[in-house]
């Protein structure tokens, strides 16, 4: 059956809510949009008394499945992005939502030169998406939005091991495969180091991304690490300047 454009269009926050309520049911936003309408669909039908309701359903949701990614985010990964503790540390930096930076750029924009690639991220993983603190290279309109749902992660999987991950291509990875960045975002290869604060929390992560298979080497995996962890040093930095900020105003209206 072939595919036909639409021209509908939401505002911001009817965005937002989508791409919210679609990472939570682990599809794409645009898979959302479809099932709703499948519903909608349904619910029409019925009420009208409609031949051919029980048929149609079927079509349509065979259709959707199609489209589902077959593979779903393990209960590790879930419980450790979602663990109350890493949640608390990471607002406490207050750089969620927070306009680009150039202490921050700079190391996308190294990390992109060092090895070679043209993408590279300053990602941290909230329970619902991952904002790009910066983000270089990436296609519209993720480049403006400066963030994903945690279908499109896979910075999220980095968070949950504490540990480095490399991929050569991710269209043959076993947990990546089916992730809706490759589509979407054509995340191929990638390399991700956890940025991991004083607490010992992983915040989110260091990337670089290339849109064809490659191999990291241990030098360019050696340097991403070192960056990432001067991103680290940044982010404790903004941290307690936030907070000392705070103190002074609290000790100004007392």
């Amino acid at each position: 059956m072939p595919m036909r454009a639409t021209t509908v269009r939401f505002s911001d926050d009817l965005w937002g809510l989508l791409e919210r309520e679609a990472a939570a049911s682990g599809v794409s936003a645009a898979q959302f949009v479809r099932d709703a309408t499948v519903l909608r669909i349904a619910y029409l039908m019925g009420r009208r008394g409609d031949p051919g309701l029980e048929t149609t359903l079927e079509r349509l949701g065979a259709g959707s499945a199609a489209t589902t990614p077959s593979a779903q985010i393990s209960p590790d990964v879930v419980a450790a992005v979602r663990d109350p503790e890493r949640l608390r540390a990471l607002r406490a930096t207050g750089l969620l939502g927070s306009p680009a930076q150039e202490n921050f750029d700079r190391y996308a924009r190294i990390a992109a030169e060092a090895l070679n690639a043209p993408v590279a991220l300053v990602s941290l993983v909230d329970e619902e998406e991952q904002f790009f603190k910066s983000c270089l290279g990436l296609p519209e309109p993720w480049q403006s939005r400066r963030g994903t749902p945690l279908s499109h992660s896979f910075c999220q999987h980095v968070v949950a091991s504490r540990q480095p991950l490399l991929v050569d291509d991710a269209r043959e990875h076993p947990v990546l495969k089916d992730n809706l960045a490759i589509r979407d975002l054509n995340v191929v290869a990638y390399a991700g180091i956890p940025l991991v604060d004083s607490g010992g929390q992983v915040l989110g992560t260091l990337c670089a991304i290339d849109h064809r298979p490659r191999q990291w080497s241990a030098r360019q995996v050696a340097l991403l690490s070192d960056l990432a962890a001067s991103v680290t040093r940044e982010i404790e930095l903004t941290r307690a300047a936030g907070a000392n900020g705070a103190e002074s105003a609290d000790a100004g209206s007392s």
